[in-house]
This record gives structure tokens, C-alpha cells and sequence, in this order.
């Protein structure tokens, strides 16, 4: 079922999206969460909202998913992160063509691909691994802090990235479908 967002949970939304450097979008933002075993949270339209909240049967999906929210953190989604990628260079890492397709097909990413960092990124910190235009493509966790992301090593883990929708199609759409 759907409801608006309690205060804690829409100040754990706007830490996380300050953690990114993006937190003035969500002053634009109409968010609502669909309760269940974890509490998702969705952006949408206020009438999309009005529409959503405590209908009995709930729909699946009210606007764009943007992530799960816990008690103390928030954790985006993959398109969430497109969103704050074009909004903040914080906390990304930008790798180059050959890495961007290797990250799509969930390979970590080598410090000799990164080809810009930035500053502020510690060890063991949750990143947005981008292309050279800054798109983001997945998420990671920096294996060193700044200093060490260009090593000649494994410096990014990838955790999620876009090209999971790619792998899945075989098993979706079964094998008879190729491109």
C-alpha cells in the first residue's frame, strides 16, 4: 500500500541524496512509499499521488522508483542515480570506453580506466561509476580513497550496474531471441 513519506524517511531520502551532492532535487520532488517486508520509495506527480495513496488494491508502480529507504540509509536505484549523475559530480568515478562495456557486463573496474575521479571519494565508500559523459552506468564501492583509485589494480567493486536488463533478456525472452 502506498502512503506518504514519514519525517524520518524522507530525512534518510535527503541525506542520501546529500551524500551524492544532489540534494536540492528533492525539493522538486512528490515522493510516496509503497510499504511491504522494505519500504520503496517512488517520485511522481502530485495527482499520481493523490491517486496511489491508500487505494486498496495498490498498484505496483506510482512514477519512478528511486530507491529503498532503511532505517538509517537510503539506497538508490539504478535510475535514480542517472538522475543524480546529471546533477552532481560527486562521489563518481568516470572510466573509459573499454571499462564502460566491461561494467555493463558487471566486471570491476581496473585503475588504469578511470579517467577522472573525484576528490572527496574515501575507501570503502558507495560511488557512481560513469561514462566519459558522465552518465551513470552503475554503482560501486571504492576498494581505496582518491589517492589509490588509479592504481594498476581492481580500485572500483561494481555492485549493480545497467547492463543486468541486457544478461536478463536471454532469460526473459527465452533463447530463441537474439539481436
Amino acid at each position: 500500500m502506498f502512503r506518504g513519506l514519514k519525517k524520518n524517511e524522507l530525512t534518510v531520502v535527503r541525506r542520501g541524496f546529500d551524500y551524492w551532492g544532489a540534494f536540492e532535487l528533492t525539493k522538486g520532488l512528490e515522493l510516496v512509499a509503497r510499504q511491504g517486508y522494505r519500504t520503496d520509495i517512488f517520485a511522481t506527480t502530485p495527482e499520481l499521488r493523490l491517486f496511489a495513496i491508500g487505494r486498496d488494491p495498490a498498484p505496483l508502480i506510482v512514477g519512478l522508483y528511486l530507491g529503498e529507504a532503511g532505517k538509517k540509509q537510503f539506497i538508490p536505484s539504478l535510475e535514480c542515480l542517472y538522475m543524480i549523475a546529471r546533477a552532481s559530480d560527486r562521489k563518481k568515478v568516470k572510466v573509459t570506453g573499454q571499462a564502460e562495456a566491461l561494467v555493463l557486463y558487471g566486471r570491476d573496474v581496473f585503475g588504469s580506466s578511470i579517467s577522472w575521479a573525484d576528490e572527496s571519494i574515501r575507501q570503502n565508500e558507495p560511488i557512481i561509476i560513469a561514462n566519459k559523459f558522465g552518465e551513470a552506468i552503475g554503482r560501486g564501492r571504492a576498494r581505496f580513497d582518491h589517492n589509490g583509485l588509479f592504481a594498476n589494480t581492481v580500485t572500483v567493486s561494481t555492485e549493480a550496474d545497467l547492463g543486468l536488463y541486457i544478461r536478463e533478456q536471454e532469460s526473459v525472452a527465452g533463447p530463441s531471441c537474439r539481436y
